[in-house]
């Protein structure tokens, strides 16, 4: 083959891999500038996964009521002191009821107990709180939905974090709006806002079930791989 026709099909062969390459990066570029879906895909191994988690994690265990007990008194408890709700009363979260239960309480392995530790405690009981539907059910939901969904360690990780930070959050307005309500000592009436963000988020059972979901659902738009 002649030499001159021999560079020229060198230089052809060399143009159509540069316009690979460009084409390649033009590509790369463009699927790093389209924006992030807001609906996230589910595959159906990763829908067997989270069902499995789901039902593992909200099973009757009894020992879950016990370990998760302590954890929300803790919660509760540092959820007053920062806002300040039940006044000189004081009121604390415990495991079991300081002085007189209120009478015909029924309680399970998921009760705790809101009593006041000083002023007027002797007039009133200790109230039950059943913490499983309200506390545990959303945080499990939320820690099965960010386990199960197909994404690197990194991405799962920043989403559990914003999925358990807004219930988090949710279950504090749960446990502030009623304290304040209970034993602050001069109880103002509550605004629209608070009785709209008290009936929407916590009020209604089904939340406890929608609220996981769409804490995972702001989680996975705020987070790319």
């Amino acid at each position: 083959m002649p030499k001159p026709e021999r560079r020229a099909r060198a230089r052809g062969s060399s143009w159509r891999q540069r316009r690979s390459v460009e084409a390649s990066l033009e590509a790369t570029l463009a699927a790093q500038r389209a924006p992030a879906s807001l609906l996230p895909r589910w595959r159906a191994r990763s829908l067997a996964l989270f069902f499995g988690l789901a039902i593992l994690l909200l099973a009757p265990w009894p020992s879950y009521g016990r370990l998760f007990g302590p954890l929300f008194c803790a919660f509760g408890n540092t959820v007053i002191v920062v806002t300040g709700t039940g006044g000189d009363s004081e009121p604390r979260f415990s495991m079991q009821p300081r002085g007189p239960a209120a009478a015909g309480a029924e309680t399970t392995d998921w009760t705790v107990w809101l009593a006041p530790t000083h002023g007027d405690v002797p007039s009133r009981p200790a109230l039950p709180l059943e913490t499983r539907i309200l506390g545990y059910t959303p945080l499990a939901l939320s820690l099965a939905l960010s386990l199960a969904f197909v994404a690197s360690w990194r991405r799962k990780l920043r989403m559990l974090g914003i999925g358990l930070g807004l219930l988090l959050l949710r279950l504090a307005i749960a446990i502030a709006l009623p304290v304040s309500r209970a034993f602050s000592p001069h109880p103002s009436a509550p605004g629209p806002i608070s009785e709209l963000v008290w009936y929407v988020l916590i009020d209604l059972p089904a939340m406890s079930y929608v609220a996981p979901l769409f804490a995972w659902w702001i989680a996975f738009t705020a987070t790319r791989d």
